[in-house]
């Protein structure tokens, strides 16, 4: 089955994914774990029906690009900056928390120096496309404990995906998102005055594509993850979403995509690993630090918004997903990790990606002061 085609890959994928999720949704559970469940099911560690090939891998990309995308238009950029102190104390404690946390914990069972730094590391990463999915899934962006997690994200994002966790690196990306940002907000008024159907060529949703793969390209090229540049991408069409009317083609394709993205998430993980007691002992251990590290370090850093919704921003970024299993795969590539080290990272990453999102949603609603958990815009 292994050398079946792409296409009957992506249907195999989007068939589980539909399926699983419709079930979780049904059950009142986030949509995105059935999603990641169902790469998981269909993925080599059970069915062995689809693989991770470079097409698959691309359109994850695009998909999580995408979703960045979309949550981007339901968010102005003068939201996020009004949050902007919070956001960045939220990403800077979340870091630090998790990073220490795990950097000691490795020390005191045994791990070298170097396994122990990695830790730490693996900790600090936090999937911007879970959180923001369960966001965009409850109807809950406009909120400020929503822009401080996004806010947050973005950096925590950019400095986890470099593998790294340096000054240089984090002073690197910081004047990068700074030059960014600072340069989108010069576009806002520019936005207002010119009459953009004069630059759509008739497509408006074809300019708007135009520009999030763009600016997602461009953050890839300065150092700064794609889905920064989608995001802010996003928040920039924001301001003339109206006129150029692409919301509904943007969630058409939204829906063919950002399944994708999360099912490819369960596709790369590997059970096997997981299975032995002392993973399962000990990585229990690590899970527990990561999820209160990200927890403090959102609720100390978004305090003044209240303590529920401070509560929900510290959950919000508890969820490793993607980023931890890029970062998984980077230290054990590189050596800086053993096969039994790498797989307590990976329990963290499982363990964090479904756990996350299952608080998050009744936390939404306890911060909205309401018994369903269906956001209200």
């Amino acid at each position: 089955m292994h050398g079946s085609s792409p296409l009957l890959e992506v249907f195999f994928l989007l068939l589980a994914a539909q399926v699983v999720g419709w079930l979780f949704a049904r059950f009142k559970q986030p949509v995105v774990i059935g999603e990641v469940l169902a790469g998981l099911l269909v993925g080599p560690a059970v069915l062995g029906l689809v693989h991770d090939g470079e097409v698959l891998e691309f359109l994850a990309e695009l998909g999580a690009i995408f979703l960045l995308f979309m949550v981007g238009l339901e968010t102005r950029l003068r939201d996020i900056l009004a949050v902007g102190k919070e956001a960045f104390l939220v990403a800077v404690l979340g870091v630090l928390f998790p990073f220490v946390g795990g950097y000691f914990f490795g020390l005191s069972i045994g791990f070298e120096q170097l396994p122990a730094l990695f830790l730490g590391t693996a900790l600090v990463a936090t999937s911007v496309g879970i959180t923001a999915r369960v966001l965009l899934e409850l109807g809950v962006l406009s909120r400020n404990y929503s822009r401080i997690i996004l806010g947050a994200l973005a950096v925590v994002n950019g400095v986890a995906q470099n593998g790294a966790v340096e000054l240089t690196v984090a002073v690197r990306i910081t004047l990068f998102s700074v030059l960014f940002v600072g340069g989108a907000m010069l576009l806002v008024p520019w936005l207002r005055r010119i009459p953009l159907s004069r630059f759509t060529l008739g497509s408006p949703f074809g300019f708007a594509l135009l520009v999030g793969v763009g600016l997602a390209a461009l953050a890839a090229a300065i150092g700064l993850a794609p889905i920064v540049g989608a995001f802010l991408a996003g928040m920039l069409l924001a301001e003339v979403r109206e006129e150029l009317a692409i919301e509904e083609p943007a969630r058409s394709v939204g829906q063919f995509l950002t399944p994708i993205f999360f099912a490819m998430v369960g596709v790369r993980l590997e059970l096997a690993a997981l299975m032995s007691a002392k993973v399962l002992l000990v990585g229990s251990g690590v899970l527990l630090i990561a999820l209160l590290g990200k927890l403090l370090g959102g609720f100390l850093g978004a305090l003044s918004q209240g303590l529920r919704r401070a509560v929900v921003v510290g959950i919000g970024m508890a969820p490793r997903g993607e980023v931890g299993l890029i970062v998984a795969a980077l230290g054990l590539a590189a050596g800086a990790v053993n096969e039994e080290e790498y797989a307590l990272v990976l329990f963290m990453v499982v363990g964090t990606t479904l756990l996350a999102p299952l608080f998050l949603r009744p936390a939404i609603a306890w911060a909205e002061g309401r018994p369903g958990s269906e956001g209200s815009g």
